[in-house]
């Protein structure tokens, strides 16, 4: 849905819905929270098929944990060991094929 981004820029969001139906009929709309098929004024969705919905989605009944994040801070990380997130940075470097 997210397609111009002008357009989302200019249009004062007030939440992001996961659409459940994978229908390009507008009147046969569904959304994971039950609301619509209109949605109010400002509010725009993405396809549940759509791989970045979880990541975007900030309605609380359409995707209940929120907006999933992607990757680890860097100031969570430590290359020192003994440090915290020394282990974390491990994990990540295996993970590269590093030992």
């Amino acid at each position: 849905m997210l397609r111009n981004f002008t357009f989302v820029q200019k249009v004062r969001l007030k939440m992001i819905h996961i659409r459940t139906d994978n229908n390009e009929i507008n009147s046969d709309r569904e959304f994971g929270c039950g609301i619509g098929p209109e949605l109010p004024k400002g509010d725009i969705y993405f396809f549940a098929s759509e791989a970045s919905a979880v990541y975007k989605s900030d309605c609380p009944g359409c995707n209940p944990g929120g907006p999933k994040k992607m990757g680890m801070p860097i100031s969570q990380l430590s290359g020192r060991p003994g440090h915290p997130g020394y282990g974390k940075f491990v994990d990540i470097a295996r993970s590269w094929g590093y030992d």
